[in-house]
């Protein structure tokens, strides 16, 4: 009888716990592991066994979450004390998802349906890695001296952008890098935004750069293209696009292949709306998530 007592109380009651093979994975891959349910103190009917893949992107510290995979794990049973069950769990991640970052988290919800007792719920976090043709892109950065601000990889309504700031190459000329990545057939498109420093002012310089897949296979050539590219984008702004900040100019990329392009389709508009909210509150700072 105090068992039971206890177990209704939510004290020593069925559990499970989510094994999976890995904790980093990325986009377009297979998630597997094992699910293990242990028995508490008293056998128990499991109606049901759920796991959810969730995705959760933040914009101004409101969550925006998106099931990217729910399924339901085995039939029925009742479990007796100190008794387990194991079961395989698997699910295919998107292609184009947005990488981990500040704002964007994953994580697989397990959750119980006990009958007659407390339900059980736990969670696994997850990061996604950038796609493979993404990586050598950002290990050039790193190399030439630029560093992933603390912001970076923040989803703003229509694609993630990575955010970098120089510490050799450029630092005395270059405020900030922000780009947006496409993956193509025969290589990767970036969409630079430059923050130069001039006497006169902040220009904030537009320029799209491909680098094919040859290139990136090539380390050094990989950093020097960069590099020269960069130090020519500073040195003749006029011959490249100088805007002013809006979200709205990632919308010349392909949404076919766009790192966090699956975020848009599926919490685009409420993100681009909390945003635009921002900014009609705080229209002088012009704020981009």
């Amino acid at each position: 009888m105090f068992k039971n007592l206890l177990v209704k109380m939510g004290k020593g009651g069925t559990t499970a716990n989510l094994k999976l093979d890995r904790s980093e994975y990325l986009p377009g891959e297979t998630v597997r592991g094992e699910l293990k349910v242990d028995g508490g103190l008293v056998t128990q009917q499991i109606n049901e066994i759920e796991v959810e893949l969730l995705l959760v992107i933040r914009a101004n510290e409101k969550p925006f979450r998106h099931t990217l995979h729910k399924s339901p794990i085995g039939e029925p049973f009742s479990l007796p004390p100190d008794t387990w069950r194991t079961f395989p769990f698997s699910c295919r991640l998107p292609e184009d998802l947005p990488v981990s970052g500040k704002t964007v988290t994953y994580s697989l919800v397990t959750r119980l349906d006990i009958e007659g007792g407390m339900d059980h719920t736990n969670q696994n976090y997850i990061r996604i890695q950038p796609p493979p043709r993404l990586q050598p892109v950002l290990r050039a950065f790193s190399q030439l001296g630029f560093r992933e601000k603390y912001g970076s990889r923040t989803f703003n309504g229509y694609t993630q952008e990575f955010m970098l700031f120089p510490t050799r190459l450029l630092q005395s000329q270059v405020k900030e890098i922000r780009f947006a990545a496409t993956m193509e057939e025969k290589g990767v498109r970036l969409l630079l935004e430059v923050d130069a420093i001039s006497s006169a002012a902040e220009k904030e310089i537009l320029r799209e750069l491909y680098l094919e897949n040859q290139l990136l296979d090539q380390e050094e050539t990989l950093k020097k293209h960069l590099a020269d590219r960069l130090t020519e984008t500073v040195e003749h702004p006029t011959d490249w696009q100088q805007t002013r900040p809006s979200r709205h100019k990632h919308q010349s990329l392909s949404r076919a292949g766009l790192v966090g392009g699956f975020a848009a389709g599926v919490l685009g508009p409420g993100v681009l709306s909390e945003l635009g909210e921002e900014e009609k509150a705080h229209p002088e700072e012009g704020r981009e998530l």
